[in-house]
């Protein structure tokens, strides 16, 4: 190794992790010369870093960032001393993720990321966190003035009302949503939701107005009724057991459905481009010929993996003539090739 030229050794440290450079920065003064003064190199790696809490406490890290400050941060099994360390070099953080465990969550971990004063986007994914019933949220994100998108995984429950008015973006992979949701939802232009049921549905229904992008993964639910919104793009992905009507949706321009078993009772306004049904559920023939007649405009059509009747399948090129990009691969039912040739 110590023949290889200087541009070599850049090349294969640019593969390595932040954890890996900093055990190589120790094999000898030639390696650590080039880890620690090549500004290409270091650059890189300070865009996004990803680390551990143990490889965040290390003093040869910092040295090695310097003043260069990461655009985001991703920290793996975190605790509230490696936040207090990145807090005290890089305070002006502007996208942190950061996964750790229910006992370090409920001690000071709230406390020190609502320091970080210039946040905009924020991750928080909590192990063993479904025991985190009634964890107050808003007392905390709402200290961060600039937060725009914020994402809260694996909470038991939360009970807030006082989510900052900033926020456009959320994304909750929690057992209960508060009552007092609807006062968020006002502002949102963005709401995913993980492990959506009937009750959570009826409580977010109402208030779904300003919403221009809505996702439900892992759903369980009998009927979807949206109201007349700003909705203009729906992705589900789960069982519907019964209806989805988005009727009244009249900017709705992409919809994106992965469902399993049959396919439920939907109505899609004309104002539909772009069509993605993928996953295992089988389509009622009647309702595709009746899509083809009510949405005139769909320009992209997506069918992977998706099964169809035969009947329907061999003619959907004719059915939907404005198609330009069609996606059959894995689709059951009719001749495929037949149909793309027709579909193009």
């Amino acid at each position: 190794m110590d023949s290889l030229p200087t541009e070599v050794l850049v090349l294969v440290f640019e593969y390595l992790r932040v954890g890996e450079i900093l055990a190589c920065i120790k094999v000898c003064r030639r390696w650590n010369e080039i880890l620690s003064g090549h500004e290409t190199l270091l650059s890189g790696k300070a865009c996004i870093l990803r680390c551990t809490s143990k490889t965040a406490k290390s003093k040869a890290l910092w040295n090695m960032i310097g003043t260069r400050q990461p655009s985001a941060v991703v920290l793996r099994n975190a605790d509230p001393v490696c936040l207090q360390v990145l807090l005290k070099h890089h305070p002006y953080l502007t996208n942190l993720s950061v996964s750790l465990s229910y006992k370090d969550f409920v001690k000071k971990a709230p406390r020190t990321i609502s320091l970080f004063k210039e946040l905009v986007e924020l991750e928080i994914h909590v192990k063993g966190g479904n025991q985190i019933e009634d964890v107050r949220v808003g007392g905390w994100v709402h200290l961060l003035r600039n937060i725009r998108k914020l994402t809260l995984s694996e909470f038991g429950g939360i009970a807030d009302e006082h989510l900052p008015p900033s926020l456009s973006h959320l994304t909750l992979s929690v057992g209960r949503l508060p009552d007092s949701l609807s006062s968020t939802l006002h502002y949102l232009t963005f709401l995913e939701i993980r492990s959506l049921d009937d009750s959570k549905f009826s409580s977010l229904s109402p208030h779904l107005h300003n919403l221009r992008t809505c996702v439900f993964t892992s759903c369980n639910c009998t009927n979807l009724d949206f109201p007349t919104s700003l909705l203009s793009e729906l992705k589900i992905q789960g069982s519907v057991s019964g209806r989805i009507q988005l009727q009244n949706t009249l900017k709705l321009e992409k919809v994106h459905f992965s469902l399993k078993g049959s396919m439920p009772e939907c109505q899609l306004p004309n104002t539909v481009t772009q069509l993605s049904l993928r996953g295992t559920a089988s389509c009622d023939p009647h309702w595709l010929l009746g899509l083809s007649v009510a949405c005139t405009h769909i320009s992209k059509l997506d069918l992977k993996g998706f099964s169809l009747k035969s009947t329907i399948a061999s003619s959907i090129g004719m059915r939907f003539p404005k198609v330009t990009h069609l996606n059959i691969i894995g689709c059951v039912g009719g001749n495929t090739d037949h149909m793309y040739l027709m579909a193009v």
